[in-house]
Parts: structure tokens; C-alpha cells; sequence
């Protein structure tokens, strides 16, 4: 037992680990423009970037589905020794990312517009929509280049090299950071150079993805054409749950801001940025240790191993919940020291932003919890259970941004988030429950077996 569970953790460490550290590496990466824009352009510009989010969650929502759905699909045809399959599925990925993102970027910029445009007819913050409009209409040229390197970070797991998803990862974040400083300090353009730097950090790092699969030690093999499009529906049903979650969240923000707008209180909108980049970069790398470890289970499940698979699964959890309360504790004692990285001194903290972020954050450890469980639900392939718990948010955070407001302050209109991850949570452990149970696999046997 005690050898099984220290070659158990080494494993998860080694596929889950790397794309922990990959996934903080983007944390970073969508934290630098905070950061910048924050101390060297101003609050405006921030304000404006609590528009932006909502929009550009939209562009990480593909690049999860393929992401998620591509790592189960070819993982399990990895573990049942189909590789050639494998790599013909991986390069009908890279087309269909290609023309979905063509597409996104073209319609986008049609639409930005219109959509922001609808927020405030207030004179007083059409600036603000103006340099939101701005950054997304550079930034949508970016998306191909997005989802290309989400996928890639998954495939790279699958052919056993997780440990480069960060090297992917932190080249591209390492070329944001450089160009954020040249644009934004040295040149001085601020929310604009901003949006620069994202969309040439992307490009960066779509070429080093190109190379890994075209040049590298893991080009493809001699092996030709495409797979059959059906793979690609089989992911597209596999990771909708994930893509719809963030979509859902894409619309929630945008109700979030047009109510905080409503209520005059455009001084939250800085809170509400500090608060997405703080939550992403606690949510990415949560879901880095989960993700990171599906294509294991995936790989083990198919190959019958399921001894192995529930140790995985088991020890999986535990790293969660470890990783989870640090997280938490960190987030309630050092609020205002966190918020304080994306202020300048010039700026005040008012104590309702405080209390924004902290009633957010109130009940966090629950999204450590549904983010084990709706991991295991993909590595297992489920096709319509983490659908089912993407639409929560809709039912539960939309009529709780809608009420709070008229029997609270307008600060704790965070509250809905909190509320809501428990939501999540429950109804993850009821819908794991059904899945376990049709596999024929229960949580005493996870954690009882040995």
C-alpha cells in the first residue's frame, strides 16, 4: 500500500503536475494584463477589461470543448493501441479549430459592437465601452491561435509528454509579459498595446505548436489524411459540458456588468476585473490537476486496469482538497493585499470592493469538489451529465444577480457566485453517483480499494 501510494502520486504528479504548473502559467498569463493595465494605464481601462472578460471567456469555451473531448477521445484510442487513428483524429482537430476560430473572429467583429454598445447610454461610460470595443476587436483575430494551443496542451498529454504543455504554456505567457512592458511602459499604448501583446503572445504560441507536431520527436508518422468527423461530434458531446459552463459564465458576467451598471456603481467594475483574474487564477489551476490526469484514467479505464484507475482517481481527490483549502485561505486572509497588485497606490480600495471579492470567494472550496467530480465525469466519457450541471449558473446566479441587489448593498450581489458553487457541487456528487454506479464502480470502492 504504502509503495502504491508514493508510485500512484508520482504518476498523477507527472501527468497532472505539469499541467497544473502549465495552467498557473496561464493563470499568469491572464493575470499580466491586469496587472499592467492596472498600474500603468489606469482604472478606466480596468473598468473596461470587466467587459472584456465575459467576451473572451467565449473564446476559451472552444478551445476547452476540444480540449477537454479531444484529450478523452484520444486518449482511449492511445490506450487501446489505435496511435495512427489517434494522430489522424489530432490533425482533424487542428482543421475544424482553424475554421471554427476563422469564423469567430469574423462574426465577432461584426457583433462587438452592438453588444457593448447595449450596456450604458450613460455619456459618463461610453469611454469605457470604447476601449472595451477596442482591445476585443485586436483580440478576436487571436482566437485560431487560441484554440489551437489549448489543444495542443491536451495532445501533448496524451502522447505521454505533459511535461511540455508548460514549456507551451510559458513561452507564450513569457512573450505577453515582455510586450505587455514594451507597449504599455516604453511605448505607451496602453489598453491598446495591451490587446497587442495578447494577440501576438497567441501567435507565439500557435508556432510552437505547429513545430512540436511538424518538426519535433512527436511529429506525426508517415501515417496520412484525417479521421472520420464522427470523432469530432464524439468530442464535441463529450466536452459540450465544459464549453457550455463557460458560456453560461460569459452570459452571467454580462448580466453581472449591466446590473452594476444599472445600479450606478461603475467603481465595481474594477472589483468585478480583480475578481475574474483572481478566480481564474485559482479555477485554471484546480483544473489543471483534473484535467491534467484525465487522459491516465481515460487510458487506464479503456485498458481495464481499474485497480490502477481508482488509485488515480482516489489520490486525484485528495491533492484537490489539499490544493483547494490552501487556495482558500490565501484568497480570505490577503484580499485587499491581492487587490493592491492590480490598484496603484494613487488609487483607493474601498472597503464595498473588498467585500465584493469577499463574499465571492466565500464559499470556494465547494468549486474544488465539482471540479474533481465533473473531471472524472469526462476522463469517463459521460456525454450529458456535466451538460446538465453546466446549466445551473442559468437557473440559480441569473435570478440571484436580479434579486440580491434589491434587499442587500450592491456589493454582495457576489453573493450569487458563492451560492452557486454549491449548487454545482451537490448536484456533481448526485450525477457522479449514477455514473459510478452504471460502471459498476462506487465511492467506497475508490477509497476503500486497495
Amino acid at each position: 500500500m504504502h509503495n502504491d501510494f508514493f508510485s500512484t502520486v508520482k504518476e498523477i504528479i507527472h501527468y497532472g503536475g505539469s499541467t497544473f504548473a502549465a495552467l498557473v502559467a496561464m493563470s499568469v498569463y491572464m493575470m499580466t494584463d491586469g496587472f499592467f493595465v492596472g498600474n500603468w494605464v489606469g482604472v478606466d481601462a480596468l473598468e473596461a477589461m470587466a467587459l472584456i472578460f465575459p467576451v473572451t471567456m467565449i473564446f476559451s469555451a472552444i478551445g476547452v470543448l476540444f480540449e477537454t473531448g479531444g484529450s478523452a477521445v484520444v486518449s482511449e484510442q492511445i490506450g487501446a493501441g489505435n496511435k495512427q487513428l489517434a494522430e489522424k483524429i489530432m490533425r482533424s482537430n487542428y482543421l475544424v479549430a482553424v475554421i471554427i476560430g476563422i469564423i469567430v473572429a469574423v462574426v465577432g467583429n461584426i457583433f462587438i459592437e452592438p453588444l457593448l454598445s447595449i450596456l450604458s447610454e450613460d455619456a459618463n461610460e461610453q469611454h469605457i465601452i470604447e476601449l472595451a470595443i477596442m482591445f476585443l476587436r485586436i483580440t478576436l483575430c487571436g482566437v485560431p491561435f487560441l484554440i489551437t494551443i489549448y489543444m495542443t496542451g491536451a495532445f501533448m498529454r496524451c502522447v505521454d509528454n505533459p511535461g511540455h504543455v508548460f514549456f507551451l504554456v510559458g513561452t507564450s505567457n513569457l512573450v505577453n509579459i515582455i510586450l505587455d512592458a514594451l507597449f504599455i511602459i516604453v511605448f505607451g499604448w496602453g489598453l491598446k498595446g495591451a490587446a497587442i501583446a495578447t494577440l501576438l503572445a497567441q501567435v507565439a504560441g500557435a508556432a510552437i505548436a505547429f513545430w512540436y507536431f511538424k518538426f519535433s520527436r512527436q511529429k506525426f508518422s508517415s501515417s496520412s489524411g484525417f479521421a472520420s468527423f464522427e470523432y469530432i461530434f464524439q468530442e464535441i458531446k463529450i466536452g459540450a459540458g465544459f464549453a457550455v459552463a463557460t458560456i453560461m459564465m460569459c452570459f452571467i458576467e454580462f448580466f453581472l456588468n449591466a446590473v452594476v451598471l444599472e445600479y450606478n456603481a461603475a467603481n465595481l467594475l474594477a472589483a468585478v476585473t480583480i475578481s475574474n483574474i483572481i478566480l481564474s487564477f485559482v479555477f485554471l489551476p484546480l483544473n489543471g490537476l483534473d484535467t491534467g490526469i484525465q487522459p491516465l484514467v481515460s487510458r487506464l479505464y479503456a485498458a481495464h486496469e481499474e485497480r490502477h484507475c481508482l488509485r488515480v482517481i482516489r489520490y486525484g481527490f485528495f491533492l484537490t482538497v489539499v490544493l483547494t483549502f490552501a487556495i482558500y485561505a490565501v484568497l480570505m486572509i490577503f484580499t485587499e493585499e491581492l487587490m493592491r497588485i492590480f490598484v496603484t497606490n494613487n488609487e483607493p480600495i474601498t472597503p464595498d470592493m473588498i467585500t465584493f471579492l469577499r463574499a465571492m470567494f466565500l464559499l470556494q472550496p465547494f468549486v474544488g469538489l465539482y471540479t474533481w467530480m465533473s473531471g472524472i465525469m469526462a476522463a469517463l466519457e459521460d456525454e450529458w451529465r456535466n451538460l446538465v450541471i453546466s446549466l445551473v449558473p442559468l437557473v440559480v446566479q441569473v435570478p440571484l444577480i436580479w434579486f440580491l441587489p434589491k434587499i442587500l448593498p450592491i456589493e454582495y450581489i457576489s453573493l450569487n457566485y458563492s451560492i452557486n458553487d454549491v449548487a454545482e457541487a451537490a448536484l456533481a456528487f448526485i450525477l457522479i453517483r449514477s455514473l459510478l454506479k452504471e460502471k459498476g464502480i462506487s465511492f467506497k470502492k475508490i477509497f476503500h480499494a486497495r
